[in-house]
């Protein structure tokens, strides 16, 4: 029984954590829609790359660039890397002339501009390594351009991790969720404890239901569906809006006391929001609290969702059924003296030592 109770309330915290921490991811995402981060990267990263801020600009003026972008101010947030060559090579030439057909002509391009420039060094590099083949040439190109966009994205991932540790301080103060007041009450609230358990079971059933085709297709042999392409933008203000309405709604709707107390509801329990004079005493009560939790849910959605199917599935297992009682073994009677031992039964094997 004991067992059993720590189990739920472990499933309920974990379940907590989970919603919580996807509220923080779709906060991220509306913030980041909001200052268009992810495009103000790509930007950041191309302009290093290159290290030409007037080549940088006439590869993003380009139509195959441009036309990545939601409207005609906005700068887009991921550009195929075939995409950036293309537009590169053509912005290498004069306005108006055929982009270079041979590296002949690629040479002569780069014969016009500056030799000292780190682009046009980099660009004679990997035009000797091609050894005279255009197509190889390209294909270098697209390599030094993964190449430099994994680093951005080294550095929008260590970026949003600071981020996120804000943002989960943020709405785990907005949700007051404080870790040892959620687990007291579990502890202590069978009727809180058991529906909020059901509720995990039903999240991680239906997340393991909309998982099966792809598992079923890859059990069978045949060819796991495609992987998401990268967006050609960032979700825009509206849809990560909707998504952040969503996993607030969802968290509501939970029934645990997170949140303030509604001052239009006399029937509301929860704890008022604190006014001025009193945030120290706020602080000194669920400053612990706060902290754990907020680094909780900063580990984000994925390790929370591992922990809660790992939880389940303790909580599923059960007892191992019983072993079969095994009949007694047949025992030899001593035989008397002077006559044979009684033989064991039919289909039986002889025990060792009997006749």
């Amino acid at each position: 029984m004991f067992g059993s109770q720590v189990l739920d309330v472990a499933t309920g915290l974990i379940f907590i954590f989970l919603m919580l921490s996807l509220v923080v991811t779709a906060f991220n995402e509306l913030v980041a829609a909001w200052l268009k981060r992810r495009s103000a990267m790509l930007w950041k990263g191309v302009l290093q790359l290159l290290a030409n801020k007037q080549v940088a600009e006439a590869v993003y003026a380009h139509p195959l660039v441009a036309s990545l972008s939601q409207s005609s101010k906005a700068k887009p947030s991921y550009i195929p890397s075939r995409t950036f060559v293309l537009a590169l090579l053509d912005g290498l030439t004069d306005a108006g002339a055929a982009p270079p057909a041979t590296l002949e002509e690629v040479k002569t391009v780069l014969a016009k501009m500056d030799q000292k420039s780190p682009m046009v060094i980099a660009l004679t590099v990997l035009m000797h390594d091609a050894a005279g083949n255009l197509e190889e040439f390209k294909k270098n190109l697209e390599q030094w351009f993964d190449n430099s966009m994994e680093r951005v994205s080294g550095w929008y991932k260590r970026q949003t991790q600071y981020t996120l540790l804000v943002m989960a301080i943020v709405i785990t103060v907005w949700a007051n969720a404080d870790l040892v007041v959620l687990t007291n009450t579990l502890w202590h609230d069978p009727a809180v404890r058991t529906a909020l358990v059901a509720q995990a079971q039903q999240y991680s059933d239906q997340q393991r239901k909309d998982a099966e085709p792809a598992a079923a297709a890859q059990t069978a042999g045949g060819p796991p569906p495609p992987p998401a392409q990268p967006p050609a933008e960032a979700p825009d203000v509206e849809a990560a809006t909707a998504k952040f309405d969503k996993s607030v709604a969802r968290i509501q709707s939970l029934g645990i006391p997170l949140g303030w107390r509604d001052a239009a509801d006399p029937s509301d329990k929860r704890e008022a929001f604190p006014a001025a004079a009193d945030i120290p005493a706020t602080l000194g009560k669920h400053f612990l609290g706060w902290l754990l939790t907020a680094l909780a849910i900063s580990m984000g959605a994925p390790f929370w969702f591992d922990m809660l199917n790992k939880v389940i599935s303790i909580r599923s297992a059960g007892k191992a059924p019983e072993e079969k009682q095994k009949s007694p073994k047949e025992v030899p009677v001593p035989a008397a003296p002077g006559k044979e031992a009684l033989a064991p039964p039919p289909g039986k094997p002889a025990e060792p030592g009997e006749k």
